[in-house]
């Protein structure tokens, strides 16, 4: 899946209240748009499950928070949001780092989920988009970003 495309459907989100992980994806998941075949309620609850079982933060002031199984029904409601929080917030990332940035990755299978990932890890490797986010881009600007990578880059 393109991610600009997939970036374009998810949106970004400005100013997420929330002084914890589990306090932000519950603020995230209610801001966010969705299909109307996924609930909200079944989203946070399945989101809130696998950040128990291991945080989603990756370090640099960045978290991946998802549901852990596909909860799109097909490609075309697959996708990625990005929220900012109103303040960073401590969640346990590996360097402890507070997040700043969070990425809602919504999939319609296991594999789009882990080329999803995979890719999204890779442009936040990327100096420019990684500063992007931290200056609070909009949609716009990241997607531009992801765009401008090579055929097979993003």
């Amino acid at each position: 899946m393109d991610i600009a495309a997939l970036l374009t459907r998810g949106g970004v989100w400005y100013n997420i209240p929330g002084a914890t992980s589990a306090d932000f994806i519950e603020s995230m998941v209610a801001s966010v748009s969705l299909p109307a075949s996924i609930g909200r309620e079944e989203l946070a609850q399945a989101c809130a499950r696998r950040e128990a079982n291991s945080p989603t933060a990756m370090g640099r002031g960045l978290a991946f928070p998802h549901p852990g199984i596909p909860m799109a029904k097909g490609p075309e409601e697959a996708f990625v949001a990005v929220a900012y929080p109103r303040f960073p917030i401590n969640w346990r990332a590996p360097d402890g780092a507070p997040v700043k940035a969070v990425f809602l990755i919504i999939s319609d299978s296991r594999n789009e989920h882990l080329t999803t990932l995979s890719s999204l890890a890779k442009l936040c490797g990327d100096e420019d988009f990684y500063a992007a986010l931290l200056a609070e881009a909009p949609l716009e600007v990241l997607a531009g970003l992801v765009r401008a990578k090579p055929a097979g880059k993003n």
